[in-house]
């Protein structure tokens, strides 16, 4: 039994090392066949289907923000200095200073989901309902806890607020 089984091991070793230098021998007839042509990264884009990598890069979504590393990690910096003063604001009941820190620190090009929400809570205390509603949107669609039912009754205090205005 161990003679039969160690015969049947070597034929199919032998096979696979035919089988293998076989396909050796074929990719290298493939590759010696193969036409030889000089193409630069700038030439031909069709031919490397560089042409969908192009039509991509062309939305502003995509294009670089920050001119260099130092800069990002400067917009950054500066994104957690004005997100820390937002949110003292925020704990002190300071809907102005919310906003208005807020809303810089959301220019630097960072974001982050707490800074959406106290935002909409400053704005909805200050009366733009219009914009609270934006942020109230931007809150829960990146994810914070709770924003899609604060999304939900700020709808229906606006609309409220509205059934008021029209009584008086």
């Amino acid at each position: 039994m161990m003679r039969a089984n160690r015969f049947w091991m070597t034929v199919l070793c032998t096979i696979c090392t035919l089988s293998l230098s076989a396909q050796d021998a074929y990719i290298t007839d493939m590759t010696s066949n193969a036409k030889q042509v000089n193409r630069s990264p700038e030439g031909d884009r069709g031919y490397y289907g560089l042409w969908a990598k192009d039509r991509l890069l062309e939305s502003p979504r995509y294009k670089p923000r920050y001119e260099s590393p130092a800069d990002s990690l400067r917009k950054r910096n500066e994104f957690v200095h004005l997100c820390g003063i937002a949110f003292e604001a925020y704990e002190a009941k300071d809907a102005l200073k919310t906003v208005i820190y807020g809303d810089s620190a959301l220019r630097t090009g960072f974001e982050n989901q707490q800074i959406f929400f106290y935002m909409a809570v400053s704005l909805e205390k200050l009366g733009d309902d219009k914009r609270a509603l934006h942020f109230y949107k931007e809150a829960a669609a990146h994810g914070y806890p709770g924003g899609k039912q604060a999304l939900a009754s700020f709808k229906k205090r606006a609309k409220a607020r509205k059934k008021d205005a029209k009584k008086n």
